[in-house]
């Protein structure tokens, strides 16, 4: 009878939760009552992202995966690309450091696959600034890895919370804000035991904290160096003739000596390193010259990976310090703190290509020269004396800004001259980075003013982040210096395009040039939120969280004057001719959330153990696209017991373009395409990218669902097994992304006016070479991502065997299924499936090559074992991990017979080894601040997973001797890439021939590293 009268009492209640709401908001809110000498389990409640509601539940309604320092650790980690690469749940393309040709040193995350911009990073839950240039997304390099206390990864959406632009999900990085002691922290590693040759690698840190029950003071510092790889010395992207490979021939057709399809000889000039002036009417008769096919392979091409950094040297300092301070009790307390990033990153690229054309005319308004450049008759190196085009000059009113690179009318030119200045010297991009971050505010408790008001709790915040970059680019041509000296008769001050780089160091210091930018974004953020629980169901109480937010954002991004005039050539796709950026905003925004407890475990109802209902909402009032309203709901349900948690979740995202999306400059640079209409395109070609004032916002859909069971809890055998799964659905709509280049040449008729071509090279050439493509800012189609999130994490505990204690074998695994990804370019056009292949579908990230890909399956797996407390192996911590990247298909059109090709999988072995020295403790002595093996971390989680407590004091108290000095002193040896595995070829990647936003190629690396504690 007791069985039925609680399932009773459970149906009724369940009937009953909602009508009763405006009724029981008088009610005292007190906990629920307990029977007599019943235990009370208490447990520290915590906000976890994705919810500002506090919970002590090991499991919550969203999937949220949370890393903390060893488990950083534990992946093999050295840098921000490394950790983003081992998530399986980052995917498609991004910018990392692995990235030189248009890359600029910046590390993004890109949680599904969509673009980086919709995954939202925050800092301790509050937004930062993007990278300086003008950018969507913040470069994770800004944050310090020995001053990470753990990140969360949200896997889900939350624009009802923290607002439009966290649609694929969030990455929120907690740092250190209590710490009792002194640490420090040195590392060195290289890769030279590998493929990759020699990379240094060196990191220092101090971190330092002090404090009572008051206050608390963190001071940390960082410097971190490494050195460069460079293409030439990697098997994979020696040369950029891919062919072997199985891929094409990437190598530049721009190269001192070649005219048309023709190729200076010097042998058949007496050896003279440049041909005799105005000595034959034209190419065609020109006996010093050779037809380009009839040179062995090798010297068909110019190999740019000669010169190019595949991982370009970077050093980096970071300053940091927080205060925490309760002013009156738990009721008031402020905290702050700053952070102060300096950074810079290096690359090296090929000398300068001359393309395109620096001459201009009202026939040709994109360049007398479709492919190369076009160099009067007049010039005294020009070996012909008759032309194969006289220019009418003049502008055309359509290009009005090419009036500035007209031809004098009557201009007689050879067209189709190459050139690529080695005299100059390997163009370098140099990127400082200066980024200061400050957060203050106070928080509190209001149960002074009640006890009804004891579980609420508020907290006023205000952050100002600026992000400021300076980027040196050169030596490129100054297209106005070029003109003149091509124009130029006499032999002692023009610029001879037709030798093999034999121009003086007066002519090249007249026509190269080092460009200047300067970007700054800015972010100020002010907001306050209140939480606490309004009052008590039979099943616990309706908590609620309430707050509101106003930021205001500043891009600008500032070109030297010569670069917004367009008028260079040589420049990279980041670095080249493009207009000033500036804008700015401010966004108002409220939110509120609830969350509804149906049942209670007390109750023992069957079906029913638990159940939870929630619901977010946020409103968000852009002051350039108006207001928008966003809902969440979720449920989280435990039929059985706590062993069984079912969960699930549904919400909608709005995102309002970027500032970079409205008002990005329009910018010239290039990009690798394959033409399958025109013979005469060559790979690499012309592109103008920029911003779009007219775009409209995206809109998106998701859902989740899944399940999280500890069997440990109904078999004891499998006690500390936590297995868990989640599926989730992505619908977003009216995608606001560039083109790729590659993209908008299959499909050059569904978008008319964007690519735009030469006339006709020939009979076998009707649609005539690509001389530019246009790829502005546009809302496109539809993507619709679908797949599974799993884990799976065993701690066994070896003194259940009844044997004593010998240790803990954890084991994890960690992975992603991506079961479908679907691209519609526009709302009419086919659904198109990238689900395991390579690209980003239609989505330009900016990168020139194509990068990264829709794999169907990416994990890690891990094997760890920590040896038992109090034994000599009690500081040991050793063991191996796994990562698994699938296979999937390259781009055809990038391989040597423009047929499908399985791109391998890749699956690298790390190990990592510590052993920190626990000493065992004197009689005599005397406790002072330090740690314990695991940095504080005593407690653990039945996942496996370690649960922050106060640190625990293990020093001696003998500064000067040898006990002292080792103990809490932790010795780290890890080698990744065991068995220096190079990543797989990708034909359609371009840059360095791998896919450089999954794979890396640093091959095997060691490491060594020391911590000591006080």
């Amino acid at each position: 009878m007791k069985k039925f009268a609680g399932t009773g009492r459970c149906l009724a209640s369940i009937v009953g939760v909602f009508a009763p709401l405006l009724v029981t908001l008088a009610q005292d809110v007190g906990p629920t009552p307990q029977p007599a000498g019943q235990r009370i389990a208490t447990a520290v409640e915590v906000i976890v992202t994705g919810s500002n509601i506090p919970t002590s539940e090991e499991v919550g309604p969203q999937p949220v995966d949370t890393y903390r320092k060893a488990d950083i650790d534990r992946l093999g980690v050295r840098s921000a690309t490394d950790f983003v690469q081992k998530l399986p749940m980052a995917t498609g393309a991004s910018i990392n450091e692995n990235i030189t040709s248009n890359g600029d040193g910046r590390v993004e995350v890109n949680l599904r696959g969509i673009l980086p911009k919709e995954t939202l990073v925050l800092q301790d839950g509050r937004r930062l600034a993007p990278v300086g240039f003008a950018g969507d997304t913040v470069d994770l390099n800004m944050f310090p890895f020995g001053l990470i206390d753990h990140i969360d990864v949200l896997k889900d959406g939350a624009s009802a919370i923290y607002g439009s632009d966290a649609v694929d999900g969030v990455f929120n990085v907690w740092l250190i804000h209590r710490f009792r002691g002194v640490e420090i922290y040195a590392s060195y590693g290289n890769n030279n035991l590998g493929f990759a040759n020699d990379m240094g690698e060196e990191r220092g840190y101090l971190l330092a904290g002090t404090g009572d029950d008051k206050t608390d003071i963190v001071v940390y510092a960082e410097f971190y160096n490494r050195a460069a790889i460079y293409s030439r010395d990697v098997d994979i992207s020696h040369n950029a003739d891919f062919r072997p490979f199985g891929g094409g021939d990437l190598r530049s057709r721009n190269y001192a000596g070649r005219v048309g399809s023709f190729v200076y000889q010097p042998s058949l000039n007496g050896g003279a390193r440049s041909p005799t002036p105005h000595a034959f009417p034209n190419l065609f008769d020109d006996p010093q010259y050779v037809p380009v096919s009839s040179l062995p392979r090798a010297q068909q091409g110019f190999n740019l990976f000669d010169f190019t950094t595949a991982m370009a040297p970077v050093d980096r300092e970071y300053l940091y310090g927080s205060l925490d301070r309760k002013i009156y009790e738990q009721y008031l307390e402020f905290f702050g703190d700053f952070k102060y990033v300096r950074g810079f990153w290096d690359g090296t690229l090929a000398p300068a290509p001359f393309t395109p054309d620096v001459f201009t005319d009202a026939t040709n308004p994109l360049g007398i020269s479709s492919q190369g450049i076009s160099v009067p008759i007049q010039n005294a190196f020009n070996p012909f004396t008759v032309p194969d085009y006289i220019s009418p000059g003049g502008g055309n009113p359509s290009f009005p800004e090419t009036q500035v690179s007209a031809a004098p009318p009557g201009t007689e030119f050879t067209r189709g001259v190459r050139y690529r200045a080695l005299e100059a010297g390997p163009r370098t991009d140099k990127i400082t980075t200066q980024n200061y971050e400050f957060t203050g505010g106070l928080k509190g408790n209001l149960g002074e003013f009640g006890d009804y008001l004891r579980t609420w709790n508020w907290q006023a915040g205000f952050r100002y982040n600026e992000d400021r970059r300076n980027e040196r680019f050169g030596p490129i041509v100054n297209n106005d210096a070029l003109r003149a000296a091509l124009l130029d008769t006499n032999p002692a001050t023009a610029f001879n395009p037709f030798g093999i780089n034999q121009n003086s160091p007066a002519v090249i210091d007249k026509v190269f040039v080092t460009t200047q930018r300067l970007g700054t974004t800015s972010l100020i953020l002010e907001d306050l939120k209140l939480y606490g629980d309004l009052w008590n169901l039979p099943a616990g109480p309706v908590s609620f969280a309430i707050g509101g937010e106003h930021r205001t954002e500043h891009a600008t991004d500032q070109p030297d004057a010569l670069t917004a005039s367009g008028q260079t050539i040589g420049a990279n796709a980041f670095a080249g001719n493009f207009g000033p950026t500036k804008g700015s905003r401010d966004v108002w925004s409220i939110y509120w959330e609830v969350r509804v407890p149906v049942t209670s475990p007390v109750w023992n109802c069957p079906g029913l153990y638990s159940l939870e209902l929630g619901y977010q909402e946020r409103y968000d009032n852009y002051s350039d696209f108006g207001g928008s309203e966003r809902p969440k709901v979720f449920l989280r349900w435990q039929p059985i017991d706590s062993a069984l948690t079912f969960r699930a979740t549904y919400n909608e995202a709005f995102h309002a373009p970027t500032l970079r999306d409205l008002f990005g400059g329009a910018l010239q640079g290039t990009s690798f395409v394959f033409d399958q209409r025109s013979p005469a395109t060559e790979f690499l070609v012309p592109i103008s990218i920029g911003g779009n004032p007219n775009l409209q916002p995206e809109t998106a859909y998701e859902w989740t669902y899944g399940a999280v069971v500890t069997p440990g809890k109904w078999w004891s055998p499998v006690q500390g097994l936590t297995i868990s799964a989640d599926f989730y659905h992505i619908d977003i709509r009216g995608v606001t992304a560039q083109l790729t280049a590659q993209f908008l040449v299959d499909h050059e008729d569904e978008f008319p006016g964007l690519v735009i071509r030469g006339p006709s090279t020939g009979p076998g050439d009707p649609f005539g070479p690509i001389v530019r493509l246009l790829l502005l800012e546009e809302n496109l189609g539809r993507f619709i991502e679908e797949g599974w999130d799993y884990e799976a994490v065993y701690s066994f505990d070896t003194s259940r065997l009844g044997h004593g204690d010998w240790g803990t074998v954890t084991l994890r695994l960690n992975g992603n299924y991506l079961d479908r990804a679907v691209l519609q370019a526009t709302p009419d056009a086919r659904e198109k499936s990238v689900v395991g292949k390579f690209g980003a579908g239609f989505l330009r990230t900016g990168a020139a090559f194509g990068s990264g890909s829709f794999t169907h399956n990416r994990w890690y797996a891990s094997l760890f074992y920590d040896g038992p407390p109090g034994s000599s192996l009690g500081g040991l911590d050793t063991g191996l991990i796994v990562h698994y990247i699938g296979d999937y298909w390259d781009d055809r059109l990038f391989t040597s017979d423009q047929k499908p090709r399985k791109v391998r999988e890749w699956t690298t072995l790390d190990l990592v080894l510590n052993y920190t020295f626990n000493l065992s403790a004197s009689v005599a002595q005397n406790e002072v601040a330090g740690f314990a093996r695991d940095g504080g971390k005593n407690s653990k989680m039945k996942d496996g997973k370690g649960k922050n407590v106060m640190p625990v004091s293990t020093a001696e108290y003998n500064p000067c001797g040898r006990r002292a000095w080792l103990n809490n002193t932790t010795i780290t040896l890890g080698l990744n890439n065991v068995f220096d595995l190079a990543p797989p070829f990708v034909a359609g990647s371009g840059e360095n021939g791998y896919d450089e936003a999954t794979a890396n190629i640093k091959g095997r690396t060691w490491y060594v590293a020391l911590t000591k504690r006080f």
